[in-house]
């Protein structure tokens, strides 16, 4: 056979090898932060903070938005609040909270209540929890859950997002139906389950999946676990692992 022929085969064949192997999941950085209640242009200061704090930080290459932008959903709250997160120098990605349900103001401010966002080999999805932890999810909800899953290579590293916890040994406001949810992803490579709405700083890892809350980040409302810092989490997306760390915005004792 003719060597260039030889050559040019082994070439291809390479190449088709290259293209049917799953992808290297990339090294790469993005916060998540919850509970911001906005209510003013006093409150919305300490957000304006921690958005300074994540642009100024180049590993992270996104951020995630888990809900409670506002504290009474008016549409001055969501008007500040997106004015604030508009101040990013990166891509955000948002979820509405349960206090964030008033009219339609979440939707003109933010779009979709569910999204997917794919980054780096990862797929993020975002899923409303709403309207509480006493209700479980609608099955219009369910069902896009089970689309976007139907979709998915089932190899492919899985962050779910909600505003309420499906996090089992959480302390308050477990999401009712949280086991039916997390059942879904059975025969899928789910690495996480991060949530707000439990204004306090939860991980563990239970069967190889990592479950968060986080502080929140605001002065118009304390934390519920009695801690006084506010913040946010950053996490690392690496070799097919995810880990996290607490980023202190402002502790400033209740008085």
């Amino acid at each position: 056979m003719d060597l260039h022929l030889t050559a040019s085969l082994l070439t291809l064949t390479l190449l088709a090898i290259m293209l049917a192997a799953p992808a290297t999941a990339e090294d790469f950085w993005f916060a998540q932060v919850s509970d911001a209640h906005v209510t003013d242009t006093q409150s919305v200061e300490i957000v304006n903070d921690g958005v300074d704090m994540i642009n100024a930080d180049e590993r992270i290459e996104f951020s995630l938005w888990l809900g409670d932008l506002t504290q009474n959903s008016t549409s001055d709250e969501m008007a500040l609040a997106r004015m604030a997160l508009d101040r990013l120098e990166r891509p955000r990605y948002t979820l509405r909270g349960n206090h964030d349900m008033g009219a339609d103001h979440y939707q003109r401010e933010f779009g979709e209540l569910n999204r997917v966002v794919d980054h780096g080999g990862w797929r993020f999805i975002l899923l409303d929890s709403n309207p509480g932890d006493a209700t479980p999810i609608d099955q219009q909800r369910i069902e896009w859950l089970k689309g976007v899953l139907a979709e998915t290579d089932p190899q492919t590293p899985l962050v779910l997002c909600t505003h309420h916890p499906l996090y089992p040994n959480t302390k308050h406001y477990l999401l009712a139906g949280a086991d039916e949810v997390l059942r879904l992803f059975d025969g899928h490579n789910l690495k996480a389950a991060l949530a707000g709405h439990y204004h306090g700083n939860q991980q563990e890892v239970i069967d190889g999946v990592l479950y968060t809350t986080t502080a929140c980040l605001a002065t118009s409302r304390g934390n519920f676990d009695g801690e006084t810092a506010k913040g946010f989490r950053m996490f690392r997306c690496h070799d097919g692992r995810i880990e996290t760390i607490f980023v202190t915005v402002r502790d400033e004792p209740e008085e």
